[in-house]
């Protein structure tokens, strides 16, 4: 498991353990990890579109980020842990099956096509990404809402979602419900606005499903 798989799964359980924070009073800590393209102060996590995101993020020494690759090979994989990049995005035409064998190193799964059959979502799952990244449109229609949900369920696997920046509280909420783990905001971004996304998931009511 490597470090975006572990931040997922400690900010999950953490939700699991503050579900009756806000009874009391008390605002939760986002469930959620908040990322952007590129390094923005206060994100989570950020992801390395090209060149210039990469070394803006390295000179950051930001702990947890991802470059954006349209073939995933061992090689590659190398080379970005070599720069300390700690996962890869790539759709599941472009990595090659053995790059996904990396115990230290993630890879989140984007997804092209939310209506994949059954039997090939359990056997994607088999090679453990940590996060399948499907592309709905927002705001989130009944249809996408309810792929999210066959995603998670079929799958048991987080969801990483691109959102739009203004995003709204009801989608950060089904998606959190559908599974999301980790979300990246779209470029452009600021602080300010990582800040805002942040407390509007740590409103979020608890989670419908645990």
């Amino acid at each position: 498991m490597g470090q975006l798989a572990e931040a997922i799964s400690a900010r999950l359980q953490q939700g699991r353990q503050e579900r009756d924070a806000q009874a009391g009073g008390v605002e939760r800590e986002p469930d959620v990890l908040v990322g952007t393209i590129g390094f923005v102060a206060g994100a989570d996590h950020c992801i390395a579109f090209n060149e210039d995101d990469a070394a803006e993020i390295e000179q950051a020494d930001v702990p947890i980020w991802g470059i954006r690759f349209t073939v995933l090979t061992t090689d590659r994989v190398a080379m970005a842990k070599a720069r300390g990049a700690s996962y890869a995005s790539c759709t599941i035409d472009e990595a090659q099956a053995d790059a996904a064998l990396d115990p230290e190193f993630d890879i989140v799964v984007r997804l092209l096509d939310t209506d994949m059959d059954e039997a090939t979502l359990r056997a994607l799952a088999r090679f453990g990404p940590t996060a399948l990244a499907p592309a709905p449109q927002f705001p989130l229609s009944l249809r996408d809402g309810a792929n999210m949900q066959r995603l998670q369920m079929l799958t048991g696997i987080p969801l990483a979602i691109l959102c739009p920046i203004d995003v709204s509280a009801s989608d950060l909420e089904i998606l959190r419900n559908a599974g999301l783990g980790c979300m990246l905001l779209a470029r452009g971004a600021t602080s300010e606005d990582v800040a805002a996304v942040k407390q509007k998931i740590a409103r979020l009511p608890a989670r419908a499903v645990e």
